[in-house]
């Protein structure tokens, strides 16, 4: 081991001094706040055999310029650029045989350019054989390189995890603990980074505020994690928090690396704090997670306490390894158990509030099917208790009436057998249409029409009326309910009716067109080659003669339809019959023509 040099030390802002020095001293304890120059000379001693020899320097930089012999043998970086920091990790160096001489000293100049509060210059120096070397320069990068590596690789793991979880549940528990261990990894980069690029000194003092923001927010999880975190402590953390940045911020800015040593002393109180209110908690709940927390609180706060007094306050140089990563990542896997325990008691209220709502959803959904089927019998019940009064209605107000006057025609000496005949017709009729319009149309105009002129065609013909069935291709419509069906079965027969008994005709047409302009609307019109209207009575007077046409109007009106009486061009009555209604979803086509006759 190599621990004195000779030495040319050139700070910045400072006059230069040669001479022996001891490499156990930081450049930073004896040049606070300043960077520079420094060359140190070390001799070592003559080759003994063939085999190469090697160096190990457990801290070297900032940049290095490694020579023996005026001969370069290795570089870290280039001298003067600060984006390139050697100091992250031990280094070695193969010294070729070649280079070494046998008969006489060998002369070891390494060159370094130092930023301050860097820890930069030169440490104790281990010179021996290659194989020696190379197992020492092992171990000392599986106990600090290796371990921190697979420290930040845990931080952006549980960091990660535990964002998602926030983002899903918004549990201050998984942010809080998100944040503490994503801003760790700035320290883990900052440890293991050569040439991370941002200039220094700022990336020095983002590391630090980073650094002391995760280790304050970690005690501020912890507390959380316990269910001891009181206002006074929320609010001591924060403090800590913003005092200690403030410190790191104006020591990389002022060159006074005193007030970041000053601000480092809050982290081990505000550890300690935290472990007495953990151990409180502990000892009251009689909990073996809060056991397991405290230990792992004084483990982390033993480890930063050895950190600070034995590399930070004693301005040590290499000779002491950090533990702090060690420390906290134990403290990390007792804080993701946590994490991980809580997420599964949420996953099980989850469940168990998932499993309630589905037992009130099917309790609700039986309810309703209950609800939903007695609504639906008193319908039923409603329907054909409205059904039974229309039908009743119609029998009485039809087939009743005509009844009624069959009888007092029976009950009269003298009654024409014609007339008679005529009113039990006319009965048989009404009877007939009621039965018609209890049979289900299924939305077919066409069908309605066709019955109806099945019904009447044999009187028309009795009568010597002559009928042309002019009856163009229709779709199916909406809503041909039984009512419905009646009042157009009604306006048509007692347009025929009229024409039977009034009109004198030889001949009436039935014309009935579907249009699509505007608004979809049947249009019907029955027109007659009779004698019309009586001298000077003109169409629009006629709701004033007789009550047939006024109850075909209040019929079309009930279906929402138009009616209109006119003088047809050859001397008799055309009625129009233009009722608006909806096509029906098409599913079966259009009725077939019922032809001409």
């Amino acid at each position: 081991m190599l621990d004195r040099a000779h030495a040319l030390l050139e700070p910045q802002g400072g006059p230069p001094s040669e001479g022996e020095v001891d490499l156990a001293r930081r450049w930073d304890r004896e040049f606070p706040g300043l960077g520079g120059r420094a060359t140190y000379r070390i001799t070592l001693p003559p080759r003994v055999d063939t085999e190469p020899m090697a160096l190990l320097f457990s801290r070297v930089g900032n940049q290095v310029h490694v020579l023996l012999n005026d001969s370069t043998v290795q570089r870290w970086g280039t001298l003067g650029d600060p984006l390139f920091d050697a100091t992250k990790t031990v280094r070695r160096v193969t010294l070729p045989a070649a280079l070494l001489y046998a008969d006489r000293p060998n002369e070891l100049r390494v060159e370094v350019t130092i930023q301050a509060q860097r820890l930069g210059g030169l440490s104790v120096v281990r010179y021996g054989p290659v194989p020696q070397i190379e197992d020492l320069y092992s171990k000392q990068i599986l106990r600090r390189d290796l371990a921190m590596l697979v420290f930040g690789a845990g931080l952006v793991g549980m960091g990660a995890l535990t964002a998602v979880l926030w983002w899903r549940q918004r549990d201050p528990f998984y942010g809080w603990f998100s944040v503490a261990a994503l801003l760790g990894v700035v320290r883990v980069i900052d440890r293991s980074w050569p040439d991370v690029p941002v200039s220094w000194p700022l990336w020095g003092a983002v590391a630090a505020i980073c650094y002391t923001a995760h280790v304050a927010l970690m005690c501020r999880f912890a507390l959380i994690a316990v269910g001891s975190l009181s206002r006074g402590m929320r609010r001591a953390i924060d403090g800590v928090i913003v005092v200690v940045s403030v410190l790191d911020a104006l020591a990389f800015a002022l060159g006074m690396p005193l007030l970041m040593t000053i601000g480092f002393t809050f982290i081990p109180v505000l550890g300690l704090a935290t472990l007495a209110l953990v151990m409180r908690e502990a000892f009251v709940s009689r909990s073996a997670k809060a056991w397991v927390l405290a230990v792992a609180i004084a483990g982390a706060l033993v480890a930063g306490t050895h950190d600070v007094v034995m590399i930070r306050v004693a301005g040590a140089s290499g000779l002491y390894n950090t533990y702090i990563q060690h420390g906290m990542f134990v403290f990390v896997l007792a804080m993701m158990w946590f994490v991980a325990e809580r997420y599964n008691r949420s996953v099980a209220s989850f469940q168990a509030l998932n499993a309630d709502l589905s037992r009130r959803v099917e309790e609700r959904e039986r309810q309703l099917h209950q609800a939903f089927d007695s609504l639906r019998e008193q319908q039923h019940h409603q329907s054909v208790s409205i059904e039974r009064q229309r039908i009743m209605r119609e029998i009485h107000d039809g087939v009743g009436s005509q009844l009624v006057g069959l009888l007092n025609m029976v009950t009269r000496k003298g009654t024409d057998p014609t007339a008679l005949k005529e009113q039990v017709q006319m009965a048989l009729d009404e009877m007939r249409m009621a039965v018609d319009s209890l049979q289900p149309a299924h939305d077919d105009l066409g069908t309605l029409l066709a019955t109806l002129r099945y019904r009447l065609q044999p009187r028309l013909q009795a009568a010597g009326i002559g009928v042309i069935w002019d009856v163009a291709e229709l779709p199916e419509l909406r809503q041909l309910s039984p009512p419905v069906v009646l009042h157009v079965q009604r306006i048509l027969l007692e347009a025929f009716t009229n024409v039977m008994k009034h009109a004198h005709a030889s001949q009436v047409e039935v014309q009935v067109r579907w249009q699509e302009e505007a608004a979809p609307r049947v249009m019907l019109r029955i027109t007659d080659n009779g004698i019309g209207f009586p001298a000077g009575v003109r169409a629009q007077e006629t709701q004033a003669h007789g009550r047939g046409l006024d109850n075909m109007r209040a019929r079309a009106a009930a279906i929402g339809a138009s009616f209109d009486v006119q003088q047809s061009p050859n001397g008799g009555v055309s009625i129009a019959l233009e009722w608006q209604v909806e096509r029906a979803p098409p599913s079966s086509g259009f009725h077939d023509n019922p032809g001409h006759g």
